[in-house]
This record gives C-alpha cells, sequence and structure tokens, in this order.
C-alpha cells in the first residue's frame, strides 16, 4: 500500500516509459494505471471506509462522471 505521492511518482514513471504508446486517456488507463508489469497484480484504490476498488475502475468511472459534467 502506497499513499497519493508515492503512488503518483510510480504512476508517472510509467507513463514516461509508455509515452509512445499512449494515445488516449484510456491508453494512459491501459498502460500506466492498471496493474504492475512485474508482479501482474491489479492496483487498487482505497478510499476511506469503502471497499477497495481497482485502479482501471475507478479512473474510468471518474473519466466518464468528468466528460459528463463536460456536456
Amino acid at each position: 500500500m502506497h499513499n497519493g505521492t508515492e503512488a503518483a511518482g510510480h504512476i508517472k514513471k510509467k507513463y514516461e516509459y509508455f509515452l509512445d504508446d499512449i494515445k488516449s486517456t484510456e491508453d494512459f488507463v491501459k498502460y500506466s494505471a492498471t496493474k504492475s508489469k512485474m508482479s501482474g497484480r491489479y492496483y487498487k484504490i482505497h478510499c476511506g471506509n469503502e471497499s477497495p476498488i481497482k485502479s482501471r475502475d475507478w479512473l474510468l468511472i471518474e473519466l466518464k462522471a468528468y466528460r459528463n459534467s463536460q456536456d
């Protein structure tokens, strides 16, 4: 488990590594923020007392909400 600063730093490094493959926000989630390439384990988001959720699912839900708010 990592705090937000540590997690963001890790995701940034992965983003920089996969930059040539990322063409969309969904690509960013797929390549940088879904799971560990080394262990294959999915990243999870822990929000307060809620059950952990896969980062991919949380990010795509938030992205959809953001896009809907821009319409």
